[in-house]
């Protein structure tokens, strides 16, 4: 059985990098802009928070699409990129050009992110596992989601800092991984182009940074509008429901 794994992954090697790069950036990509995007609406108040948390609430057929298009393919590619990370060959303090360095940093965010994706899982959506109160069922979502920052586990200036470090690290691994998937599928050839689509996803990745850390400071900073969450513990917070990633 042990050998015939291996063989079964050398027999469909290229079908599965290729999917597994296809799905860092759809869905798992497409996901990561609409959960930062949502989550940027903190800034602009509870209101308008918790009126885009609960139209996401409101669909029908949630959970089979959460798992579907956003955890099946996230474990997909977190399993299948811990192989590629496990067999690649770091080589960019013998070699330090900017090709190594950006493959070298793709490898460490993809561990940085690994890790980050475990503890906000915990940390929000399946809290309740352990402890917590149910997203889905909260009254008011900015409340129970800025509780999750300010009560739970650890001090708010600690999670701040891991989530400031994992976003970091999730958005420089999908801006660089568009980069690699549009040479690796023949988008983009020709230095020029390839240029001009970093130039473009660079751009692409301050929007997101931006999205981000105004999204950790409102959820992070105490507001008049910070109401008791039911029960006094704080809820786990939904994944779909865009708290911050």
């Amino acid at each position: 059985m042990s050998d015939a794994v291996p063989g079964l992954l050398d027999r469909h090697h290229f079908l599965l990098r290729r999917l597994h790069s296809l799905s860092g950036i759809v869905p798992i990509g497409a996901f990561l802009i609409n959960h930062l995007l949502t989550n940027s609406t903190a800034f602009l108040g509870p209101d308008r928070f918790d009126t885009h948390v609960k139209w996401i609430q409101d669909l029908p057929w949630l959970l089979p699409i959460e798992v579907l298009f956003i955890f099946v393919p996230i474990a997909f590619h977190a399993l299948f990129g811990i192989l590629i990370a496990w067999q690649g060959k770091l080589n960019a303090f013998q070699y330090p050009y900017m090709d190594n360095w950006r493959y070298t940093l793709q490898r460490v965010t993809a561990w940085i992110t690994l890790v980050f994706v475990a503890v906000h899982l915990a940390h929000f959506r399946f809290a309740h596992w352990f402890g917590g109160e149910h997203f889905a069922a909260a009254p008011n979502f900015f409340s129970l989601t800025q509780q999750g920052f300010l009560d739970l586990w650890l001090p708010t200036w600690l999670w701040m800092v891991f989530y400031a470090v994992g976003l970091t690290a999730a958005v420089f691994h999908f801006c660089n991984g568009i980069v690699t998937f549009c040479i690796t599928w023949g988008v983009v050839i020709g230095v020029e182009p390839r240029r001009t689509l970093s130039v473009a996803v660079g751009a692409l990745g301050v929007v997101l940074m931006v999205w981000g850390v105004t999204s950790l400071y409102a959820l992070g900073t105490v507001t008049k509008a910070l109401q008791p969450a039911a029960g006094g513990a704080v809820a786990a917070h939904c994944l779909s429901s865009n708290s911050e990633p």
